[in-house]
């Protein structure tokens, strides 16, 4: 928001003579502009107390009523924004009243006036607007709020942007630091998300507004989760509802991240990291089919990303579709041959598949001729399949020497494979060596 230039400046205090203080809004008017605002105070305060000033005879408000509660306003917002000790020791809390008396003026005004009061300008006293007034208090809070806020003290900087927000109900900036900065900051949560909605409804699109939701909703989320259920030694009465009230709160907030993310990605199709946000509440959730679809989008987007398809194969093994699981991780690698995840990922699932070959052989108890037939065949198929899954193994390890899984991956199919190629004996040597100089127990 550009620097506002404020339309009164402080003068030096002047001090009223002891005497019975009459209701009076063109001395209030005075005081306040001359900045004498314990003056001003006292004034308007009798004169807003005063009935037969503010009520006319038919019990309607009088034709100053308007001006008078738009002054007393003005004077605790003073009050609040000043520096000097000696005014801000006037109230303690001067923004309620402030507030409460901007409220009531308008109520009567109800829009007709432009202008309600006048300020010295240059020593002339020149109508100044309500527009302009809101804005000069709005900028005066906002730099108090900045500073307290760059002190970290979020509490009392929340306080002062909502201030702002008070006197700029519809400045999309202003509701913008409520809600996606100065809110959740000071763990204003609830109040963060209606600033952030009014700020969209105010014309807003800044995409860090709909991020700090989703911040906020899978934050919260989280914390549910970590809550966890009721212990199951705990037997008072309640339990099952206490577990189920949980688990409702929980999906609430998920699906609250989950609709933000579906915004963001609506809105940015190409933003990876957006489509990220979305795919990973479905996995969270355990809607594999959802982010399955997801993921496909995100691959027939760019047929250079290789992460989008190493994360299809991942939600492919997670259902079971190991065949699924295993072209898409071959796609990642035709993209990236040195992809160490998708790598060892291919590495498990073929060595898990000659594991099950082996234990199939292994299954087969019987002698007869079909029964000794079948497990010789299972038997020469056990290295071809070893030696399928080889490859990944050592790439694994060539592409990170030092990761434990890729070593002793490799490490078990070579001693697979040494029990009918002895030539792999020495690959076993060699391999761990290299595992002992790393700090890796080996026998």
């Amino acid at each position: 928001m550009k620097k506002l230039i404020p339309f009164f400046l402080l003068f030096p205090i002047a001090v009223l003579a002891q005497k019975e203080i009459k209701p009076s809004i063109s001395k209030a008017e005075t005081a306040l502009q001359k900045g004498n605002l314990d003056d001003a105070k006292a004034i308007i305060d009798a004169t807003v107390s005063n009935q037969e000033y503010m009520v006319d005879k038919k019990g309607n408000p009088s034709k100053n009523a308007a001006k008078a509660w738009y002054l007393k306003g003005m004077i605790y917002a003073g009050i609040d924004t000043t520096k000097n000790i000696k005014f801000k020791s006037l109230d303690a809390n001067p923004f309620p009243a402030a507030s409460e008396a901007f409220v009531k003026s308008e109520e009567i005004d109800k829009g007709k006036n432009e202008s309600l009061v006048n300020m010295l300008y240059q020593g002339l006293p020149l109508p100044v607007k309500k527009d302009q007034v809101a804005r000069t208090y709005a900028q005066a809070y906002l730099d108090r709020g900045y500073k307290t806020y760059q002190a970290k003290d979020y509490k009392n900087a929340f306080i002062d942007i909502e201030k702002v927000v008070y006197f700029l109900p519809t400045d999309s900036t202003q509701l913008m630091n409520a809600g996606v900065y100065f809110g959740p900051a000071a763990g204003e949560e609830d109040k963060a998300i209606a600033y952030i909605k009014r700020y969209q409804a105010a014309g807003g699109k800044n995409g860090d507004a709909l991020l700090q939701l989703y911040t906020i909703y899978t934050r919260r989320a989280d914390n549910i989760k970590k809550a966890g259920k009721a212990k199951d030694k705990d037997k008072a009465k309640g339990k099952d509802q206490y577990d189920a009230l949980r688990d409702t709160a929980y999906m609430r907030q998920i699906n609250a991240a989950l609709e933000v993310a579906k915004e963001l990605t609506s809105k940015h199709p190409n933003n990876i990291d957006y489509l990220n946000l979305e795919y990973n509440i479905y996995t969270q959730t355990n809607r594999l089919p959802e982010a399955k679809a997801l993921m496909e989008k995100r691959a027939s987007a760019d047929p250079n990303d290789k992460d989008s398809r190493y994360f299809l194969g991942l939600i492919c093994n997670e259902m079971k579709d190991i065949d699924g699981a295993k072209l898409w991780m071959g796609e990642a690698l035709k993209i990236d041959p040195d992809y160490f995840d998708a790598n060892l990922v291919l590495a498990k699932l073929t060595y898990a598949d000659a594991q099950k070959v082996r234990n199939d052989r292994n299954a087969i108890s019987g002698s007869k001729p079909d029964d000794l037939k079948r497990r010789q065949e299972l038997y020469l198929k056990i290295p071809v399949m070893l030696k399928a899954s080889l490859p990944y193994w050592e790439k694994c390890v060539a592409v990170n020497s030092a990761d434990q899984d890729g070593l002793y991956g490799l490490l078990s199919i070579y001693n697979d494979l040494s029990l009918t190629d002895e030539s792999y004996n020495a690959k076993i040597t060699e391999l761990k060596k290299k595992m002992k100089a790393l700090g890796l127990d080996v026998d």
